[in-house]
């Protein structure tokens, strides 16, 4: 075995495949994280990987601190991110050089596969090395070598953790609500087809500790507006009328993410538009007969949905975790129907909590939690700061719109872009963020397409019947956890919280793009939360 030469990176900064082993700044060896916290490197190291290939890791020095290690893999950036606008990518790059990271096409590390005992793809020597402490970790600095051993090369890197006062709160003590959308239509599609069916579940439970180890602790279920509601079989009679609703797979899913320690169920959409501009919602179940919110066959079908969802809360004493979305992005076309909607919906079930994401702000009072675009709440700042001052909750959302330097989860903007989007919860005082893109298909195709920015569809990737992780996802799970940090000094000194955030960013499009200014921003907040703790 030979000891090979490397170089490692900060977990804020992209790696690529055609990346050099150069010196590397030896402050990366430095690591700071707050107890029942994260925090990882990356590294490159000379070599090359043969999917499965033995590898040996060995870790010497930790204590009350455990160490992960993942294989980097790349993924193709075949599209920049364009300007503010549609179409949301470009192939011109002159005009978003100043914000993105690089000129597509390009490879990048994304995914980060866990690496055990055996490499899960081709490529270069490259991995990551999460370190996890203990909330009863013994508070100061830790020597943690880890030896990395594949084919005849040896890499070991010696860190320096640093671990501080502060706790990061148990997930189920979290004040935070985090969904990232579960499609469960792709994993039954992995399987063949089988919505319900025995593959399905066993694919399902992957995906439950996933998302709870990037602190997603609001359950959400997604499909597609061309589906049914999921969880959902639409029972009718022999003349094609709807008489019932089974919902035996929504309970059991639902129940499994309890299980997993998600401490908030949500159920499923009930209807939408069919266009954009239409001023008219429609019952998601019963598309092919276009039955309006508004009349009374809608009455009469949402009566015996609810009657049933009413029956399956109270079974598993959920009324106090439930939680009812309606309609996927009302518009400013048919905010009277969705007004309708809510309103039908509370006379059905007074106790109902309405969590719907809008694109409009004349929609206060109607759902009780409203989830904002991020873009849409800066554009009608002023509508929805009055709404927030008349008691109106908010979370807050990112998606494929808009493109340009707006925070996202976009593979060719800074990665800790994602990181800084939990900070902006503080800044406008949502209590919460979601994103869709969770899982959009198997394989490592990011979906390069012209209507969303690169990234958009996904935070991890589904290879070969395992879900890997990517530097994104460990992103957000480090952003929901300097929330957590930023939360301790806001109930001591807000002033002080907000000063903090403001160093790092000021709005969705003005936020620091120097990596090294937001990890001492990190640093300092770490250390000031340090204060509140023996």
């Amino acid at each position: 075995m030979k000891n090979v030469k490397y170089r490692v990176y900060s977990e804020n900064e992209w790696v690529y495949p055609d990346d050099e082993i150069v010196a590397f700044d030896e402050a990366t060896l430095s690591l700071h994280t707050a107890r029942g916290g994260n925090v990882m490197i990356q590294a490159l190291a000379e070599g090359e990987i043969k999917k499965g290939d033995k590898v040996s890791i060995s870790v010497c020095g930790a204590n009350g601190v455990t160490v992960k290690a993942y294989q980097l893999v790349p993924v193709t950036v075949a599209l920049n991110s364009a300007p503010k606008g549609l179409p949301n990518t470009t192939t011109d790059y002159e005009k978003v050089k100043d914000f993105v990271t690089r000129k597509a096409p390009f490879d990048v590390y994304d995914a980060t596969a866990p690496l055990d005992e055996i490499a899960l793809a081709d490529g270069r020597f490259a991995f990551a090395l999460r370190y996890t402490a203990a909330r009863d970790a013994k508070v100061g600095a830790q020597n943690i070598e880890v030896t990395l051993k594949v084919n005849e090369c040896t890499c070991t890197i010696p860190v320096t953790v640093n671990v501080h006062k502060a706790i990061i709160p148990e997930l189920d003590k979290s004040e935070l609500a985090v969904i990232n959308w579960a499609n469960d239509r792709i994993l039954a599609n992995e399987c063949g087809g089988e919505y319900g069916g025995e593959k399905f579940f066993e694919l399902y439970k992957q995906v439950l500790p996933h998302l709870v180890d990037i602190r997603n602790n609001h359950f959400s279920l997604f499909g597609s507006w061309d589906n049914e509601v999921d969880g959902t079989v639409v029972i009718r009679d022999e003349n094609g009328k709807i008489v019932d609703f089974d919902l035996s797979i929504l309970e059991k899913e639902l129940k499994l993410a309890e299980e997993a320690g998600m401490t908030k169920l949500y159920g499923h959409y009930i209807a939408h538009w069919e266009h954009w501009n239409d001023a008219e919602l429609q019952l998601l179940w019963d598309k092919q007969d276009k039955t309006r919110v508004t009349t009374n066959e809608a009455y009469r079908q949402i009566q015996i949905y609810f009657k049933r969802l009413l029956e399956m809360i109270e079974r598993n004493g959920w009324q106090d975790k439930f939680i009812q979305p309606l309609v996927d992005e009302p518009q400013t076309y048919n905010v009277m129907d969705y007004r309708v909607l809510c309103g039908i919906v509370r006379q059905l079930y007074p106790t109902v909590v309405i969590h719907d994401p809008v694109e409009v702000v004349e929609l206060g009072g109607a759902a009780d939690i409203i989830c904002v675009k991020q873009a849409y709440f800066e554009k009608f700042y002023e509508g929805f700061l009055e709404l927030q001052k008349m008691g109106q909750r908010m979370t807050y959302y990112t998606c494929g719109y808009p493109a340009g330097p707006t925070m996202n989860r976009a593979i060719d903007l800074p990665v800790f872009v994602g990181r800084l989007s939990f900070w902006m919860c503080h800044r406008y005082g949502f209590e919460g963020f979601l994103h869709w893109g969770y899982l959009s298909r198997s394989g490592l195709d990011l979906i390069n397409s012209r209507n969303m920015v690169p990234g958009n569809h996904q935070i991890v990737y589904l290879v070969d019947g395992l879900f890997w992780e990517t530097v994104r996802s460990h992103n957000q799970r480090a952003g929901a956890e300097d929330w957590e940090l930023l939360n301790i000094i806001k109930k001591n000194d807000e002033a002080l919280a907000q000063k903090l955030i403001e160093k790092g960013c000021r709005t969705f499009d003005d936020y620091e793009t120097d990596m090294k200014k937001v990890e001492a921003i990190r640093l300092e907040i770490l250390e000031c939360a340090d204060k509140y703790f023996e």
